[in-house]
């Protein structure tokens, strides 16, 4: 088998969350996990497309690698849409640097906002180097910056910045979509023929949280700590049905592209009682909460490991990312 050594340190930097996963790999070409950690970001260090309280945040990692008891540096961050936007463009033969150049040009034209302006970054990933096919993804300087600013005050080296999408294929490689559900908003990643695409609806967890806190008249915390223990439960059932609602949307929208038969579901909010049933009903997709392999080499037991799938997934995969990426 032999030595296991260290790989970068998966970091899943959400909107209200952060992960930390550690793992390893020998010269077999195995991987396996040692740790995963979450924790709550301060509602002041919320994070959207950048990390505005960077000081908190690095704060919060910097206890959180101490509780690990790690001392790896080397970090590996992913950036989702709408932060990121992607599309597969097919190019001629062409050398890299004219390739980058016809990149920009289709990015201009995808990405939603003037790129020229000189604070955006457009880079291209093989994804069928003999048909030309490559993906060409966009996001702005600022929230790759604000990232890595904020890995370094924390005394982290970020060596890369996956995109979700990829992220999450690789934990979920048999199925047609993956739904992540985070707090502020729910992304479908569906891939086949036309590459990896991700779709965002502006409904997630925080959602379902806020619908209880009105029906019961009590405020957020509270109603946040009682989602996660009872679920629903009878309040803010109307707001799941609408969150459902919008993910069936964006799979039907998904469907004019390719197939999908078969959804995982992943993100905190997707551990909400019934819905991932919900979705099949209307969809007519299998949808279901697969625990990920990767994540079964953890020394977890199993009922733990099937509670914080979800949570711990994308943290787990960028763990992963220099061994199998």
């Amino acid at each position: 088998m032999g030595e296991w050594k260290l790989l970068p340190l998966g970091i899943d930097l959400g909107s209200r969350r952060v992960r930390i996963a550690l793992g390893e790999a020998n010269r077999a070409g195995d991987v396996r996990l040692r740790a995963i950690i979450g924790r709550d970001l301060p509602d002041a260090a919320a994070c959207t497309s950048e990390v505005v309280e960077s000081s908190l945040v690095a704060a919060l990692l910097e206890d959180m690698l101490a509780e690990v008891g790690c001392r790896e540096q080397r970090c590996v961050l992913a950036l989702g849409a709408p932060a990121s936007v992607t599309r597969v463009v097919r190019f001629p033969k062409m050398s890299r640097a004219e390739r980058l150049r016809a990149a920009h040009f289709e990015a201009q034209r995808f990405a939603g906002w003037d790129i020229d302006d000189g604070q955006s970054l457009v880079r291209t990933h093989p994804l069928d180097r003999e048909a030309g096919a490559y993906v060409v993804g966009v996001t702005r300087v600022a929230n790759v910056d604000s990232r890595v600013n904020t890995m370094r005050m924390a005394g982290l080296h970020v060596v890369a910045v996956d995109h979700d999408a990829f992220a999450m294929r690789r934990m979920f490689p048999d199925c047609d979509a993956i739904v992540d559900i985070g707090a502020e908003r729910s992304s479908l990643h569906v891939f086949g023929a036309i590459g990896p695409v991700s779709l965002v609806t502006q409904y997630g967890g925080a959602a379902v949280t806020r619908g209880i806190a009105a029906e019961l008249s009590i405020d957020i915390p509270t109603a946040e700590r009682r989602k996660r223990i009872l679920g629903c439960a009878g309040a803010g059932v109307s707001a799941r049905e609408e969150v459902v609602a919008s993910i069936v949307a964006l799979i039907d929208r998904a469907r004019g592209r390719t197939t999908i038969d078969r959804v995982a579901l992943t993100g905190n909010g997707s551990r909400l009682p019934n819905l991932a049933r919900a979705l099949e009903d209307a969809t007519g997709a299998i949808s279901e909460l697969p625990v990920a392999a990767l994540l079964r080499t953890a020394n977890y037991p199993e009922d733990v490991l099937r509670a914080a799938a979800p949570d711990w997934t994308l943290a787990a995969s960028l763990a992963a990312w220099s061994a199998v990426a």
